[in-house]
């Protein structure tokens, strides 16, 4: 084994125990040790995003004054619209 700066020690030597035991010991090193070896993928931004609007209506598409309105929204009477059909 070389002695080189940034060298990893052989598996279960003295100084391969010696820097395990440091990095144990701080959560730091510890969790940068696993990322690098695989054992915890890093960390993502933006986790907590929803990713879109979905299917939530607008706000205020279904007011009264909205339902109040249709007629002179759109011009006609409501109940000749086709409405979607469900299954229930």
């Amino acid at each position: 084994m070389t002695n080189k700066k940034g060298s990893v020690p052989e598996t279960n030597t003295k100084q391969w125990v010696k820097n395990e035991k440091t990095i144990n010991e701080n959560p730091v090193l510890k969790k940068a040790r696993d990322i690098q070896q695989g054992l915890e993928k890093p960390a993502r931004h933006y986790k907590q995003s929803h990713g879109g609007k979905g299917s939530a209506a607008r706000p205020g598409t279904y007011s009264q004054q909205y339902k109040d309105n249709w007629e002179r929204i759109f011009g006609g009477d409501r109940s000749n619209v086709n409405h979607r059909e469900t299954d229930e």
